[in-house]
């Protein structure tokens, strides 16, 4: 029995991989454009002459994959302890890949953090949802009807 219950289980994850599948190629973007998550919070850095600007400080750009994933999980709970910090995502072009994946904003150049704040988007966003629903029913419409 306990053989039998760790099979369901892998049902269900190879299921969900299926279902992730399904999110990112329904994505019009997903051909030129990768998907990234990462914390960030607010940030005030001083010029020169004494005033303050308002920047992004990015925490450790994730690009998200079948494999790294599973940390959106760990990103969303340290987000309910750091008050200050939120989990955001962002499709960003393919060519930036090298050159903001897996960095922080000291690491990645001024202009690309810039852009990164002006497009980020905080929450799930409405062609997302719409997606994962669609993806949902037509996943268990292959269940019953077994195709």
């Amino acid at each position: 029995m306990k053989f039998l219950k760790q099979f369901e289980k892998f049902e269900e994850e190879n299921d969900n991989d299926d279902l992730f599948d399904d999110l990112i190629s329904e994505n019009p973007l997903h051909d030129t454009h990768d998907f990234y998550m990462f914390l960030g919070r607010d940030k005030f850095v001083e010029n020169e002459d004494g005033t303050y600007k308002k920047t992004l400080e990015i925490e450790n750009m994730v690009k998200i994959t079948k494999e790294t994933y599973k940390y959106v999980g760990m990103m969303d709970i340290r987000t309910r302890f750091q008050t200050d910090t939120k989990l955001y995502h962002i499709w960003l072009p393919k060519e930036l890949e090298e050159e903001v994946s897996g960095k922080s904003s000291g690491k990645i150049e001024p202009y690309i953090v810039e852009l990164i704040d002006k497009y980020k988007q905080f929450g799930a966003d409405i062609q997302g949802i719409e997606t994962y629903k669609m993806a949902k029913q037509r996943r268990e419409e292959y269940k019953k009807f077994n195709l």
